[in-house]
């Protein structure tokens, strides 16, 4: 078939045709039937599996013509939405089939020129809408400051811790959801029965129930922000200390470190005046030595002087002894 023509203009061939109304839905078998439910088992519930076998068989055609199933929300929404895309289909193909190329296109009809005016100026308003106060004496409202009425739904409270009170869930048991709030009607040994017809253990309070007891919850809060304000009050206190402690340590510390290097200051000072001392002290010494060495060394080269001295006396009084000898001889 040749998709490309224009199928409003030119009709459909006698083949054509016979395929077109060939192609619409016929009744389902009970094997195609009882395939497409165990073959999608998964994606059907109870209540889909129920809707699909109270269907005609037409109906059931139509909706295994659309193949499997796939995991959705509501499979009986999915059905029936099978059901009705086939039933446009089989419209739209009825209709191709029984054209004959001779119908013609109807032509639009053109709105008046008063429409087509009133329509530009109820544009031309709503783009460029003007605004106008309202009269006080015409208003239908007291104005923007009207307060509207709280319709927020006011939780249960009671007075007593008994029969009249009020008790309020923990935890998602005793057929009530956490946080719910029910009245006490009634009372067994064991037992507070509560509005439509249910029961809690009355050994069980505080921990799977409570009583809510009007201006309980109020004292409690208050009671939990006073201390919530006294330990922010004593964090902020330690924190004050810590932060005084730490810039006495650091002072401390500096100061420490400050006599640490006067210390060291004076330290290196009479270190440095020792030592001069000692360098004083060890020249003194040494020029001491070295006068006495030269002094030693003179008194030496004296003495070695007079005992030259005397030994030639000694010898030149020999020479003349020796010469006295002679001449008397």
């Amino acid at each position: 078939m040749d998709h490309s023509r224009n199928l409003a203009k030119n009709p459909a061939s006698d083949d054509e045709k016979k395929i077109l109304r060939n192609f619409v839905a016929r009744e389902a078998t009970p094997e195609e039937r009882d395939s497409f439910l165990v073959k999608n088992y998964a994606h059907l519930n109870d209540k889909a599996r129920g809707v699909f076998r109270e269907m005609s068989a037409t109906d059931q055609f139509r909706v295994i013509f659309d193949g499997p199933m796939k995991e959705s929300r509501d499979a009986v929404e999915i059905l029936y939405g099978r059901v009705k895309r086939f039933l446009d289909m089989e419209l739209q193909l009825r209709a191709l089939s029984s054209r004959t190329g001779n119908e013609q296109e109807k032509a639009k009809k053109q709105p008046s020129a008063k429409m087509q005016e009133l329509s530009v100026r109820i544009a031309h308003s709503l783009a460029n809408p003007k605004y106008e106060e309202v009269p006080a004496s015409e208003r239908r409202c007291s104005g923007v400051d009207q307060k509207l009425e709280d319709t927020t739904p006011k939780l249960l409270e009671g007075t007593v811790k008994g029969v009249g009170g009020v008790i309020e869930a923990m935890q998602k048991k005793y057929a009530m959801i956490k946080g719910e709030r029910l009245r006490v009607v009634n009372e067994t040994k064991d037992l507070w029965k509560l509005e439509g017809e249910k029961t809690v253990p009355k050994a069980q309070v505080n921990t799977g129930w409570k009583w809510i007891i009007k201006g309980a919850e109020d004292e409690v809060k208050k009671k939990a922000d006073e201390q919530a304000r006294k330990k922010a009050a004593k964090e902020e206190e330690a924190r004050k200390k810590a932060e005084a402690a730490k810039k006495a340590e650091g002072a401390a510390t500096k100061g420490r470190s400050k006599s640490k290097d006067r210390s060291k200051k004076d330290k290196d000072k009479k270190e440095k005046k020792d030592k001069k001392e000692k360098d004083k002290t060890k020249k003194a010494k040494d020029s001491k030595k070295e006068k006495g060495k030269s002094r030693r060394r003179s008194e030496s080269e004296t003495e070695e002087e007079e005992e030259s001295e005397e030994s030639r006396r000694k010898k030149s009084s020999k020479k003349v002894k020796i010469g006295k000898k002679s001449k008397k001889r």
